[in-house]
């Protein structure tokens, strides 16, 4: 680790206002994905992308370079992608392997996968959630630049918090790097709270969740309250009609 790059990071970020828009997608369907991507790129918002699996439109996005992304590791047991920390780090490293970035399933790492995700070519991460609390990057121990985010859908339901987003405006109006961490079904499902999606994961299969189509997406839809889709809505048309500077993870990160 070169200890330069602790000075470098707070002066490439100590002035900058900004705001980053990721997603991780979960093992969500291609149609989902596309129709998150499309909803943010109509905004001409750029993304970064935390991808869990493979699929045709993942391979688009980045055979066409529509996207920045890294990978989103699942240390979490059962796990799709292999049965311990290492095999889950070479299933992701082996079909992501240029990637940079990565953001762990439930925000769950330790020393040793931070470590190993290192020496594998990782050099940036977005691991930490804050409750819209803006913390400035920095260098984590393992050597890798972290870029808190300053929001969460998930986390945002979870705690049950007003999904008008004038009610907590002010918050993203502090100046500072501001990470948004979004998931594409949250976004399609127009979520009004955590139990919802809850109860929607827990009644189908892994099976059925990777190949969500748009009939049954119209099905389980949130039509009949506020959710986190016209929280987000709002909160994008506020990014548009601000015109406060955008970045990608990647982008930031070459800034240092």
């Amino acid at each position: 680790m070169n200890m330069n790059n602790v000075a470098l990071i707070k002066a490439a970020f100590k002035d900058l206002d900004a705001f980053s828009v990721t997603m991780d997608v979960d093992w969500a369907s291609d149609y989902v994905i596309k129709e998150a991507v499309t909803f943010f790129q109509g905004c001409q918002i750029p993304l970064t992308l935390f991808f869990t699996h493979t699929s045709p439109y993942i391979h688009h996005l980045i055979r066409t370079e529509s996207v920045s992304y890294g990978i989103h590791p699942n240390f979490i047991q059962p796990s799709s992608q292999g049965e311990d920390k290492e095999a889950v780090i070479h299933y992701c490293m082996t079909h992501f392997p240029q990637a940079e970035a990565f953001r762990a399933h439930r925000w769950y790492a330790d020393n040793d996968i931070y470590t190993e995700l290192y020496n594998r070519g990782i050099r940036y991460e977005s691991n930490l959630c804050t409750m819209l609390d803006v913390i400035p990057p920095f260098v984590h121990r393992s050597g890798m630049v972290s870029f808190p985010a300053f929001f969460e859908d998930g986390a945002y339901l979870y705690h049950g918090l007003d999904l008008n987003f004038s009610s907590v405006k002010s918050y993203f109006e502090q100046p500072g790097v501001k990470v948004i961490n979004i998931h594409p079904m949250h976004l399609l499902i127009n979520t009004p709270d955590f139990q919802y999606m809850r109860d929607i994961k827990d009644s189908v299969s892994r099976d059925v969740w990777n190949s969500i189509s748009d009939e049954i997406i119209e099905q389980i839809r949130n039509k009949a309250a506020r959710g986190i889709t016209d929280f987000i809505t709002e909160l994008a048309d506020y990014l548009v009609q601000k015109n406060v500077p955008q970045y990608t993870l990647a982008q930031l990160y070459h800034m240092i």
